[in-house]
C-alpha cells in the first residue's frame, strides 16, 4: 500500500480538500487486483523442475551415503578425509551448482515475464497522473538466440561437472602421494641412519688401527669427512620427513603415512579421458557460440500485455503491445563478437587434436615408465645383494689383510647404503605412475571404497552420466 499525499485527485466531498485517508482507500481498491494478477501470472511462470544434466546428476546422486569423515591412519582414511577437507573439490562443486543455476537464468527467457511498475508525471510530454502498470513479457520470436543460450550454458554445465570430477582425481592423487611421501622420508631416514651407524663404527675401527700404527692419519680424517656427510644426510632427511608429515596433517588431518599399494591391471583409458572430453564440448560450444554470434542481428519479437490501473479511476484499462528488437549497429561490436567466436573455434580445434595426442603420449609414458621401473628395481635389488658381499670382503680385505685402499672401502659403503635409497625413491615413483593409471582405467575410486558415496550433492561413481 502506498502511503502519502497526491495532489489534483478529485475528492469525495466538497472544499477542495485532499483527504490522504481517502486516496489510501482508492488506491487499495485500485491495487488488489493487481495484486491478484501478480500472483496468478507468477504462478504460471514458474520455472520448471531440473532436466537435462542437472536432473541426471540429481537422479544418480540419489541413494547414495553422503561422504563422512574415516576414523583410523590407512590410505583410504586418508583419501575421504582429504577430500573433505580440500578447498579445491569445494570450489569445483560450487562451480558446478552456480552453471546449474546459470542454466535456469537463460532458460527464464522462454517463459512469461513480469513487471509491475509505478509511473506518474507533469507536463504535455509526462506520464500523466499517478497509475500502477502491470506488463507481461512473453518471447515469440527470436531466431532462436535464446535458446542457444540455454545450450551454450549447459555445456559450461557439462565442463565444470567433468572438471569436478577430474578435480576430485587429481586431489586423490595429491592425498595419496602425501600419504607415500611420509613411507619414503621415513625409509629414507632409516636408510641414512644404518648409513650413518656403519660409518661410525669404521671410524672407531680406523682410529685404533691409527693407534697402532698400522694406519695413517689421513685415513682417519678420510673416514670422519665421510661421517660428517651421513650425519648431514639423516639431519636432511629428518627436515624432510617432518614437512612432509606437517603436509599430510594439513591435507587430510593425520601424520602416519604408509605404502600405495594400489595395482591396476591396465593404463588404458576406459573410453575417453576428462582432458578429451572437456576439449570436445568445448569445440561443440565454440562451435554453437559462433552460430548465436553470427545472427545477433535476428530481430526478436516479444508480446507484452499490460494492465494500467490509474490511482482513484476505479477502472483497469488493458491492451496488447508487440516489441520487435534488431540490434543493427553497436560500434562494431557484433562483428568483433563473431570475429572472436570464430578465432575461438580454431583454439578449440587445436585444443582437441592437441588433447588427443597429449592423451596418446601420456599413455605411452606410463607403460615406458611401469616397465622401466620394474626392470630398474630388480636390478637395484640384484645390485644391493652384490654390493652386501663386496662390503664384507673390503673390510676383510682393508681390517684384516691390508691389501685394499680405506678409500675402496668407503665408497662401497656409501654405494651400498646409495642404492637403498634409490630403490625405496623409485617405489614411490611406480606407486605414483600406478596412481595415474588408476585414474585412467577409473578404478582408483572404487580401490579406495569411494564409489558409492557423495560429496556436496554429486556423485563419487567414476564414469561419465
Amino acid at each position: 500500500m502506498v502511503s502519502g499525499v497526491v495532489r489534483n485527485v478529485r475528492t469525495w466531498f466538497s472544499g477542495g480538500r485532499t483527504e490522504p485517508c481517502m486516496i489510501r482507500l482508492r488506491l487499495f481498491r485500485t491495487t488488489v487486483p493487481f495484486i491478484a494478477a501478480c500472483v496468478l501470472v507468477a504462478g504460471c511462470a514458474a520455472l520448471p523442475e531440473p532436466d537435462g544434466l542437472e536432473a541426471a546428476i540429481i537422479e544418480k546422486a540419489e541413494g547414495l551415503a553422503a561422504l563422512t569423515p574415516a576414523d583410523g591412519g590407512g590410505g583410504k582414511s586418508a583419501a575421504r578425509n582429504g577430500l573433505l577437507l580440500s578447498p579445491s573439490v569445494r570450489e569445483s562443486a560450487g562451480l558446478v551448482s552456480a552453471s546449474a543455476d546459470e542454466v535456469r537464468v537463460q532458460r527464464a527467457a522462454l517463459f512469461p515475464g513480469l513487471a509491475l511498475t509505478m509511473v506518474g508525471g507533469a507536463g504535455d510530454a509526462g506520464s500523466g497522473d499517478p497509475a500502477l502498470e502491470l506488463q507481461a513479457s512473453q518471447l515469440l520470436f527470436d531466431g532462436g538466440n535464446s535458446r542457444r543460450a540455454v545450450k551454450l550454458a549447459d555445456f559450461d554445465l557439462q565442463i565444470d561437472y567433468i572438471t569436478f570430477q577430474k578435480t576430485v582425481d587429481e586431489v586423490l592423487i595429491d592425498l595419496l602421494a602425501a600419504y607415500d611421501a611420509v613411507q619414503l622420508q621415513g625409509d629414507l631416514l632409516e636408510i641414512y641412519g644404518n648409513q650413518l651407524t656403519a660409518l661410525s663404527e669404521l671410524e672407531a675401527l680406523v682410529a685404533r688401527r691409527v693407534d697402532s700404527g698400522a694406519a695413517s692419519s689421513t685415513d682417519l680424517l678420510e673416514t670422519r669427512k665421510r661421517v660428517q656427510s651421513a650425519a648431514f644426510l639423516v639431519t636432511d632427511t629428518e627436515l624432510a620427513l617432518a614437512e612432509a608429515r606437517d603436509r599430510l596433517v594439513l591435507l587430510t588431518g593425520q601424520s602416519r603415512g604408509g605404502q600405495v599399494r594400489i595395482r591396476p591391471a591396465s593404463c588404458k583409458a576406459a573410453g575417453e579421458t576428462d582432458d578429451l572430453r572437456i576439449a570436445r564440448l568445448e569445440l561443440a560450444r565454440a562451435q554453437l557460440a559462433l552460430e548465436k554470434a553470427e545472427k545477433a542481428r535476428v530481430p526478436r519479437i516479444s508480446l507484452k500485455p499490460v494492465i494500467r490501473g490509474e490511482i482513484g479511476a476505479g477502472r483497469l484499462p488493458a491492451g496488447v503491445d508487440v516489441d520487435i528488437r534488431s540490434d543493427l549497429l553497436e560500434g562494431g561490436a557484433l562483428q568483433a563478437r563473431a570475429n572472436a567466436a570464430r578465432n575461438a573455434l580454431s583454439a578449440s580445434r587445436a585444443k582437441l587434436e592437441n588433447a588427443g595426442l597429449e592423451d596418446s603420449l601420456n599413455e605411452r609414458r606410463l607403460l615406458r615408465s611401469l616397465a622401466t621401473g620394474e626392470r630398474k628395481s630388480e636390478m637395484l635389488q640384484r645390485q644391493i645383494g652384490l654390493l652386501s658381499e663386496t662390503r664384507k670382503l673390503y673390510r676383510s680385505q682393508y681390517f684384516d689383510m691390508g691389501t685394499r685402499q680405506l678409500s675402496e672401502l668407503l665408497d662401497n659403503e656409501e654405494e651400498y647404503y646409495g642404492r637403498q635409497a634409490e630403490l625405496a625413491e623409485l617405489r614411490s615413483e611406480l606407486a605414483l605412475d600406478r596412481l595415474n593409471c588408476a585414474v585412467r582405467s577409473r578404478v582408483l575410486r572404487r580401490e579406495l571404497g569411494l564409489e558409492g558415496s557423495s560429496i556436496y550433492g554429486f556423485p563419487l561413481s567414476a564414469g561419465s552420466i
